[in-house]
């Protein structure tokens, strides 16, 4: 609830702060400012990259902000649970189970398991799956590097044009006052955009691509263990390399109380 939070107290706090400092501009002369920079940015930026492109980061950016923290362990509790099914069941039941899947990575590596494929056939083709989608992430990221490149650029643009403008006007002194208005503030709302906006919502996305890559090779370590028909305590131990100590502990914790738990047997009175 509080890093939800953060985000519009600090936008509160920085509008209020600056409120001050421009508080002698006129609206238009605001707007001028903010269209300069946003829509150069934002053209560059399109002939740069693909439209689809800006499509999927779009998609992505939403995704990232209605995105709940990433629980390995109940990943790595599915795959213990799934290589149970198989060892026990068979592929029927397996093929059962898949449905149940939410995940798409795991629902296509347990479809490659059933269909029959060998482990080095998974292997390359849910790897090749992999870098495939992490390649179209990076270019989500690269977007928002460039567009955070660019807008202080064009905001040293409106300077440049600000000063044409004022020196076109040297003979009159209300004019000058507009020129030199438009020149700073225009680099203002490149710095802002660029540090307020596009810097951190790059980061953002990494963060979360970083916890997508470590996720999708829980699925991958998982899946070529199944298609070994490993034991789902061998998985359940291979794959806790990827939890950190507190998730660890926990897990742990939780199996301990889950025996203590287990009524023993009665012995009968004949």
């Amino acid at each position: 609830m509080l890093k939800k939070l953060l985000l519009p107290i600090g936008l509160l706090f920085f509008i209020i702060m600056s409120e001050s400092v421009i508080d002698g501009t006129s609206i238009i002369m605001n707007l001028k400012s903010v269209l300069l920079v946003t829509a150069g940015t934002l053209l560059s930026a399109f002939v740069a990259f693909p439209l689809k492109t800006f499509g999927d980061l779009f998609k992505s950016l939403i995704e990232v902000f209605k995105h709940q923290e990433t629980n390995n362990k109940s990943l790595i509790k599915e795959l213990e649970s799934l290589a149970l099914i198989w060892r026990r069941h068979g592929i029927v039941a397996l093929e059962k189970a898949r449905k149940r899947v939410d995940n798409v990575f795991l629902q296509k590596g347990i479809e490659l398991v059933v269909d029959g494929y060998d482990r080095y056939d998974i292997r390359n083709i849910m790897e090749k799956d992999y870098e495939l989608y992490f390649s179209r992430k990076e270019s989500q990221v690269n977007i928002l590097n460039t567009l955070a490149k660019l807008a202080p650029v064009f905001g040293f643009v409106g300077t440049i044009l600000g000063l044409i403008n004022v020196l076109n006007s040297m003979e009159d002194p209300a004019m000058i006052g507009k020129g030199m208005a438009l020149a700073l503030l225009t680099t203002l709302y490149g710095i802002l955009l660029a540090n307020f906006l596009f810097f951190p919502l790059s980061k953002k996305l990494s963060e979360y691509t970083k916890a997508e890559a470590t996720v999708l090779n829980i699925i991958l370590e998982g899946i070529m263990d199944i298609a070994e028909q490993k034991t789902s305590k061998s998985i359940f131990h291979r794959l806790n390399s990827y939890l950190d100590i507190s998730q660890l502990s926990r897990m742990h914790k939780e199996k301990d109380v889950s025996r203590r738990v287990q009524p023993k047997p009665q012995m009968q009175v004949q």
